[in-house]
């Protein structure tokens, strides 16, 4: 990828839906216009091997494996090197990356020989965000000055920063590692005994009421009724964010069954601006992550550009390209990070009139060429087209996350909401 810096009148909301692909033409020396007859409006069957961008092959195939999983205490207070980036990363995210600045690269070196584990805090509006996650390398490769330092990294704990230390070039901090706080079941201190054999884990509709029925006399000995205590029970909570999210995995991609694995996976793969990211990143608890995120999900919501306000999509036009969901973190020639959400369906985009390129593709077997918003021609991503034969879907956008912002369609309701 050749794009290097991050992109940090209303627009229509009615989109025709015969259109399918088709970008609108925008004239100048540098873009073209582009369409993919596409008059279906479902997304495209596919072909290609989710698993293959989760794997980050793109930084090269013979990064040195660390073996071994580093496990901080709970509420224990330490020094943490710090990376600073532009954006928040989460428990469970990968984050790929190529370094090129020596000190950086000295600092991972020593977390390599230690305990491999670094901490990733968020530079948001020039201000330096108290709360970040620790992230462990798991592979690296020493390449020459031109290569970079290749590091593959995953978000493992958050962290509360108490005191940055800085000088010499080098940034530390003393932080608290914060636990994760797992409450159980609403009625766990009111249930009746004597209805315990009768109780499962749901797994279909009927199991489902059977359980209510079981719930309501629960909740007939305590001063509330159950729709109250269901509210807080972490597994429903999950069952329902699963329902709204049921286009993603009917794509092909993998939805975290674990409440709290569920609960740092929606703010990675969802278009939630930074505020939001870091307000889920301090709950110590997933049910209020949950809670906030359903919230969020309640309402229908387009993708716009974040400069002119042009439409580009729909939520619902997500198509994951990866199993660890439709939003991921890449990184490009240059070493930056891109937080790139891939759609089938795209608005208000047009290509530039580079070729398209197969150098350094997140996606195997595709080619990529720069997209441009047409209403301000600000980079909003890339189009993804596939070389080879047969691989589906033929083209694919990615679009990145600081390019974009979410809003609610007006005068536009959920025609059905899943109950709890």
């Amino acid at each position: 990828m050749n794009v290097d810096v991050e992109s940090d009148g209303e627009s229509s909301d009615s989109i025709d839906a015969n259109n399918g692909l088709e970008i609108a033409a925008r004239t100048g020396p540098n873009v073209a216009p582009f369409s993919i007859n596409n008059p279906t409006e479902g997304p495209p069957d596919s072909t290609f091997d989710l698993t293959l961008p989760a794997t980050h092959s793109y930084l090269g195939n013979n990064l040195e494996e660390l073996r071994g999983r580093t496990i901080l205490d709970d509420g224990i207070y330490m020094n943490l090197p710090l990376l600073v980036k532009q954006s928040i990363i989460f428990p469970g995210q990968t984050l790929p990356m190529t370094i090129f600045d020596k000190p950086t690269i000295d600092m991972l070196q020593k977390c390599i020989q230690s305990d491999r584990t670094f901490g990733v805090i968020c530079l948001n509006y020039n201000e330096k965000v108290a709360i970040g996650t620790t992230a462990e390398i798991y592979q690296y490769m020493e390449g020459n000055e031109a290569e970079g330092f290749r590091v593959k990294a995953k978000g493992r704990q958050r962290f509360k920063i108490l005191q940055v230390i800085q000088g010499y070039g080098k940034r530390s901090a003393n932080v608290k590692i914060l636990p994760e706080i797992t409450l159980g079941h609403p009625f766990l201190d009111a249930r009746l005994a004597s209805l315990d054999n009768l109780r499962l884990t749901p797994k279909n509709l009927e199991e489902e009421r059977k359980l209510d029925r079981i719930e309501r006399m629960d909740a007939a000995v305590t001063p509330w009724p159950a729709w109250v205590y269901k509210q807080y029970d972490p597994r429903r909570l999950s069952l329902k964010i699963k329902q709204y999210l049921q286009f993603i995995e009917t794509r092909g991609s993998n939805i975290p069954e674990d409440p709290v694995e569920l609960s740092f996976w929606i703010p990675h793969n969802l278009l939630l601006d930074d505020s939001q990211r870091i307000m889920l990143l301090n709950y110590d608890c997933a049910i209020s992550r949950l809670q906030r995120e359903l919230a969020y999900l309640d309402k229908d919501r387009i993708f716009e550009c974040r400069n002119c306000s042009s439409m580009i999509c729909k939520q619902s036009d997500m198509f994951p390209m990866s199993k660890e969901g439709p939003q991921s973190a890449y990184c490009n020639l240059g070493g930056v990070i891109h937080e790139t959400i891939t759609v089938y369906k795209a608005y208000n985009l047009v290509q530039s009139r580079e070729p398209a390129s197969t150098e350094y593709s997140w996606f195997p077997g595709y080619a990529w060429t720069i997209a441009l918003c047409t209403g301000c021609g600000m980079h909003i991503g890339w189009l993804f087209t596939a070389v080879q034969k047969g691989l589906r879907p033929e083209a694919v956008w990615g679009l990145t996350r600081k390019s974009l912002r979410s809003r609610t369609r007006r005068n536009k309701k959920r025609s059905e909401s899943p109950g709890y």
